[in-house]
């Protein structure tokens, strides 16, 4: 069964980057259509894994965190959609090969990789928090905000305290932790995260 729900968790893992990449060309214009089939392979096999016991915490943290990025995506997608239903956000043409050296140094905060995290223990957790902290700073860059004295390991001692004050007081599991950018200014968002009891669908 262990070999079962790996081959599950790897399987998500491939279905949602090839989701993200079809929706990714869709909103640029080099598709027709919503990618509906890849969507829908998708969400089949989430659910199909959901009714499969876990062998240990480790798959079950992956499951979660799988779940929680594709709710992340689909937050941003559906907004995209009815921007473009409102006339706000026409669909853009392929972009030149060529970009202006303003848009190399500030990528534009929606392309930035994970903006969501899910953890219990972040300090270790290594490589999802460097890719969570470069997210967080590729994000203060596109907004205009200093780095300068932003670091990985002050930046990971602060989410970890602020990781188990939140499971300490909510009594939860793990946190769901979102950079959000307002205003012009970029911020963590933290939620307490619990998960659902063994058997129950995925949501």
């Amino acid at each position: 069964m262990a070999d079962r729900v790996e081959q599950d968790l790897a399987q998500l893992e491939m279905l949602l980057r090839q989701l993200e990449k079809e929706y990714d060309q869709f909103f640029r214009g080099q598709k027709r259509e919503e990618p509906a089939k890849a969507e829908k392979e998708f969400l089949g096999t989430l659910k199909a894994s959901a009714a499969r016991t876990a062998a240990n915490s480790t798959q079950v943290f992956k499951y979660n965190a799988l779940v929680a990025r594709y709710h992340a995506f689909k937050s941003v997608w559906n907004r995209r959609l009815r921007q473009q239903e409102e006339g706000r956000g026409a669909r853009c043409a392929p972009a030149p090969r060529a970009a202006p050296a303003r848009a190399e140094l500030h990528p534009p905060a929606a392309a930035v990789a994970r903006p969501e995290y899910l953890t219990s223990d972040p300090l270790h957790e290594t490589r999802h928090l460097r890719q969570f902290f470069e997210a967080y700073r590729r994000m203060r860059e596109a907004s205009g905000e200093t780095n300068a004295k932003l670091g990985p390991e002050s930046f990971g001692k602060a989410l970890a305290e602020k990781v188990e004050k939140i499971k300490r007081e909510q009594k939860c599991d793990s946190v769901l932790l979102r950079v959000v950018t307002e205003q012009g200014r970029t911020r963590l968002v933290a939620k307490p995260f619990r998960r659902a009891p063994a058997g129950t669908d995925a949501p």
